[in-house]
């Protein structure tokens, strides 16, 4: 199941090429206006490369895509996906790799019957939106026939690094077990999510084929704001390796991490944290939650360790919002003497959980946090807030 792309041609007895001899193998064509072009996957000096391409010239099919979008239309774009022939059931998933740097995905995922396992998918640039050069995004989708969540994503991981993903190669991989899935970034535990906790919802149950190509996203940027400049001789997505790991052997789930916020889940009332909030009820989990008012902000200062990578989290809802007309943006963020401030924004009507992580320099010993409540008239709740040290097995 592993590749070292260290040949000068994509092994053809490992991978499918989509789109290859005019043979998509019963998959999709990619994700339109982008299709995939078979001629735009290359191996060479120890890497695979997938070049997404402006090319008005390629034939692309006379149809629209599952999204309703025309292939090759507004924008004539073009791709590449390669599947892997085997298939897989528990184990680890690893690729070292660099992300296009450009209006594009890069992404590393598996679907089998029923479910489908996002190992991360990058989106290089965009200029609307600035934290998505650098989020990591992981998430399950739901393929199961008759499933009521059919066709929705269904757990997100959404974590901000503290680095862009096209600017180098870094390690990103997942643990997939019978009762949970764990995803890593350079080594470091970013999240893990058990089977218990989903419930119904628990798709990674099946054999895997694993996927590694490249889309435009038409929710990120609109296909008719994509343009030729923003593809030059073409966007980039390199991968230095594949390696994927069949489990053998027993599995140790999700570790409990020490929490270094005190009073994380509004228990206490605002004991630890200085600015305003009321409690509200229906929190996450235990009795009560903060309810923080607009153009509002609570804080707590952390002592933390010189040199070490952090992960800062929390369970955010606007109840007032409504994401086709309402935004309510809030942010949790970390503020450190001395470095640029860190943050990651929420703005869902439901609870839904973010991250990011950040570096302390060799003389920090204290970092505040904070989620601050930006909309100008409506409040939000704020609960289970985490840091935790990402320290490397």
């Amino acid at each position: 199941m592993s590749d070292e792309f260290d040949g000068t041609t994509l092994d053809l007895e490992k991978w499918k090429n989509l789109g290859l001899n005019g043979d998509f193998y019963g998959e999709w064509k990619g994700r339109a206006p982008s299709q995939y072009n078979p001629a735009n996957v290359s191996v060479g000096g120890g890497f695979l490369t997938i070049a997404c391409k402006w090319e008005p010239g390629f034939s692309f099919a006379d149809a629209k895509g599952s999204n309703g979008i025309s292939y090759g239309k507004p924008a004539p774009v073009t791709t590449a996906a390669i599947i892997t022939k085997a298939r897989f059931k528990y184990g680890y998933l690893e690729m070292r790799c660099k992300a296009a740097d450009g209006p594009v995905s890069s992404s590393f995922w598996t679907t089998g019957n029923g479910g489908e396992i996002d190992v991360f998918e990058h989106f290089g640039h965009n200029p609307g939106k600035p934290y998505s050069d650098s989020r990591f995004h992981a998430s399950f989708h739901d393929w199961r026939k008759g499933s009521p969540t059919i066709g929705k994503r269904i757990w997100t991981n959404d974590h901000q690094l503290d680095f862009r993903v096209a600017d180098d190669f870094h390690v990103y991989g997942v643990e997939w077990a019978e009762t949970f899935v764990k995803v890593f970034v350079d080594g470091r535990m970013v999240n893990c999510v058990t089977k218990e906790e989903m419930g119904d919802k628990w798709v990674a149950t099946n054999e895997q084929k694993v996927w590694i190509d490249s889309e435009t996203f038409d929710w990120e940027v609109k296909p008719d704001a994509l343009k030729a400049a923003d593809f030059g001789d073409g966007r980039k997505f390199i991968v230095d390796y594949c390696r994927i790991w069949q489990r053998t052997g027993g599995s140790t789930a999700c570790e409990p991490r020490l929490n270094l916020i005190a009073n994380p889940g509004f228990e206490a009332d605002l004991e630890s944290w200085t600015g305003p909030a009321t409690m509200a009820d229906k929190p996450r989990s235990g009795q009560q939650a903060a309810l923080v008012a607009a153009k509002t902000q609570i804080e707590q200062s952390v002592t933390v360790k010189p040199n070490t990578t952090y992960i800062l989290s929390a369970w955010v809802k606007s109840p007032a919002a409504d994401i086709s007309k309402v935004w309510i943006n809030c942010k949790l963020g970390v503020r450190i003497v001395g470095r640029e401030e860190r943050t990651t924004q929420f703005f869902l009507p439901s609870l839904h959980c973010k991250s990011l992580q950040f570096t302390t320099g060799p003389t920090d010993r204290t970092a505040v946090i904070f989620f601050h409540n930006q909309s100008p008239n409506l409040r939000a709740v704020a609960d289970d807030i985490s840091l935790v040290e990402a320290a490397k097995p």
